[in-house]
């Protein structure tokens, strides 16, 4: 399992990862695909915000993220 930190920026995250902006895709984040989104927000959003935000089960997402092979550390909520 690749171990994500749960308090990083989604933009980190996606640059180091980015097979991740498939998964958060397909998790109903949409956004994160248009062009300069993951630039700007991305760069001020974790993805427990984002969650947050549109209203996401956050087990589903880190079940989706965990049969890809990725696991968060421990959430702490919103930073």
């Amino acid at each position: 399992m690749i171990q994500l930190d749960i308090n990083a920026k989604l933009y980190d995250l996606a640059t180091e990862h980015p097979e991740i902006i498939e998964l958060m895709d397909t998790l109903g984040f949409h956004e994160i695909k248009i062009p300069g989104m993951l630039q700007t927000a991305g760069k001020m959003a974790t993805i427990p915000m984002g969650a947050k935000m549109k209203h996401i089960d956050w087990d589903e997402i880190v079940s989706t993220f965990a049969e890809a092979g990725f696991a968060f550390s421990k959430y702490e909520g919103d930073k």
